[in-house]
């Protein structure tokens, strides 16, 4: 869901017509980190897909591990793309929150929003619970080959979800500041910084709290 990436797919699907389709594949590590905070979590976030230019399956993973507990979202996704820079999308998801689990079914809009910045806002919905889960990021090139990203998404819940320890309302914001440096487009270190907060009965019942954390990691792609 980069930038660079929607420029190529973009210009690719414009292309098609006189210089056919191909199957492509690529994998996307966009976060592969270590943040400072007491439990010292390793966090992920990646996708990858093959199709065409019109029509991809995606695999979306993103989520946290440390020595008291683990969390992540996994999703299977059917992509097609609507214009040069969004597609829609849809399929499953399962969380995982612990030994807990839910799955859900996801509808999806992902693309190049005005001043480049990157969306993607899910809407899921399982067992008469609703969330939604808005993501966006901008990269700002200092140089060629470093980047400044920031990064904010937020979920909310329409109603209680004890299995993932979430209550109804806003459940959590996080902000993020990262840079990076491109010893080649396909492989960057980066260092940064993430701020997140939870809100309402996430906070309340749940016990989510305010935290903040230094960022190390590596992103890359192929």
């Amino acid at each position: 869901m980069k930038k660079l990436l929607l420029l190529l797919i973009a210009a690719n699907s414009l292309m098609a017509a006189g210089a056919g389709d191909p199957l492509r594949a690529t994998l996307l590590m966009d976060r592969f980190e270590v943040h400072s905070s007491e439990e010292n979590p390793l966090v992920w976030d990646t996708s990858a897909y093959i199709g065409k230019d019109y029509d991809k399956l995606y695999f979306y993973s993103e989520g946290q591990r440390s020595t008291t507990e683990s969390e992540s979202e996994n999703e299977l996704i059917y992509s097609r793309a609507v214009t040069p820079f969004w597609d829609i999308q849809g399929g499953v998801e399962y969380d995982r929150a612990g030994s807990s689990h839910k799955t859900w079914g996801v509808v999806a809009l992902q693309g190049l929003a005005p001043y480049f910045v990157e969306t993607r806002i899910r809407l899921k919905i399982g067992e008469g619970a609703v969330s939604a889960n808005f993501d966006f990021e901008y990269e700002a090139l200092i140089t060629q080959k470093i980047i400044l990203t920031p990064r904010l998404e937020v979920e909310a819940y329409n109603k209680e979800i004890p299995e993932l320890h979430k209550g109804g309302g806003i459940s959590s914001a996080t902000v993020g500041l990262r840079l990076r440096y491109e010893i080649r487009r396909e492989f960057a270190p980066y260092i940064g910084v993430t701020y997140s907060n939870s809100f309402g009965k996430t906070a309340a019942k749940y016990g989510g709290e305010e935290s903040s954390a230094l960022v190390a990691g590596i992103r890359f792609w192929f």
